[in-house]
């Protein structure tokens, strides 16, 4: 499937393919760029007790923000790898 960047630097992603994914508005993406590819995978919200134990209770709570980029991180690592 074609799309074309526009002048603000942004892509649209068709309709067919959001619905597929089930894309909505506000929605986070990493951006992975591997040689000329550039890979886009859809980050998709979960709720925050569903990460519950993934810090050692030793480290003091990071907050929300940093807690989201750090497993965001992660799994975008292990996905590369497989």
């Amino acid at each position: 499937m074609k799309t074309q960047l526009n002048q603000e630097g942004q892509i649209t992603i068709p309709p067919e393919i959001r619905e597929h994914l089930e894309l909505k508005q506000g929605d986070e993406f990493l951006l992975i760029v591997t040689g000329n590819e550039i890979r886009l995978q859809p980050i998709k919200r979960k709720r925050l007790s569903e990460f519950r134990g993934v810090l050692p209770a030793t480290q003091p709570y990071p907050g929300k923000t940093a807690l989201r980029q750090a497993v965001a991180q992660s799994l975008a690592q292990k996905s590369y790898e497989s």
